[in-house]
């Protein structure tokens, strides 16, 4: 009986180790974040189902919902408006419809004379007419400029480099660096944009940059390349390979690379040694 507790042990922490973890990332669905929009505000949830039930009617306090859950979920800024590359996870097309895009676009379009409040129901309200089903799955929600800043400054924490690395970086010397492909690893794995178990998650990348190119055959093709090449290296090896042949071109990164450093150094202007705020090695 012993002998079978611990293989049931044994075999339970294999699954959790083989499993995605969640690591820095954050999945939510559209629902989620109304629902949590409408706790900040004190909404009761009976009236926050009603408004779910009636399709978002236009009301005040709906228009004030709509604006907090796009923000919660990273597809809505005041001052750009909507992030359509994100906001669009949330909606599946009818297989039959063939202009949801250039309806929603149209959509879109006409919404520049609106106040923020009413810009942001309004935008979503387009995508609700006209781009599909609001799904109610979970979607990767990217992070925003101080979260991106938060994930470089932990990964470089947890990187315990020598302190001259540190300073080798905040002077903005980094991708020819020894230690930069297991640092990139760590932050892509925190950040969910790599994964062990399913690599490269070109689908967050997007969420998260909204480029088109990441979504280009080419790109994947090239992963792909570069998978069956090495597909006896070790993880690190294979990832920075990627990297360097298929994906260089967002240097955001290093940026964020480099301004944890300068933190991490305690000199931002010009990382001298002053390691009062650092430890490592």
């Amino acid at each position: 009986m012993k002998g079978l507790a611990t293989i049931l042990v044994l075999a339970m922490y294999s699954s959790l180790v083989l499993a995605d973890l969640p690591h820095y990332t954050t999945y939510k669905s559209f629902q989620t974040a109304f629902y949590e929009c409408a706790e900040y505000y004190r909404v009761p949830n009976c009236t926050v189902r009603r408004y779910i039930e009636q399709s978002y009617p236009p009301e005040d306090e709906v228009k004030k919902l709509i604006r907090c859950t796009l923000i919660d979920l990273g597809s809505w800024d005041d001052a750009s408006g909507v992030r359509e590359y994100v906001l669009r996870n949330y909606f599946v097309p009818s297989p039959d419809d063939t202009c949801y895009e250039r309806r929603t676009r149209e959509c879109l379009a006409n919404l520049d004379y609106y106040c923020d409040l009413s810009r942001a129901y309004e935008s979503f309200k387009c995508f609700y007419r006209y781009y599909g089903e609001l799904v109610t799955d979970d979607k990767f929600v990217p992070n925003e400029q101080l979260e991106l800043q938060q994930l470089a400054l932990t990964s470089l924490t947890i990187a315990n480099l020598p302190y001259e690395v540190l300073v080798q970086y905040c002077k903005g010397d980094i991708e020819g660096e020894q230690h930069f492909p297991e640092l990139l690893f760590l932050i892509l794995v925190r950040g969910g944009y790599y994964s062990t178990q399913n690599g490269w998650n070109l689908a967050n990348w997007y969420t998260q940059l909204g480029d088109d190119s990441l979504l280009d055959p080419y790109t994947q093709q090239c992963i792909d390349d570069v998978a069956k090449e090495k597909c006896n290296a070790d993880e690190v090896e294979k990832l920075f390979t990627t990297w360097q042949r298929c994906l260089s071109q967002y240097t955001l990164i290093s940026q964020y690379i480099q301004q944890a450093a300068k933190t991490l150094v305690g000199d931002p202007d010009g990382c001298i040694c002053t390691n009062a705020l650092y430890n490592g090695n």
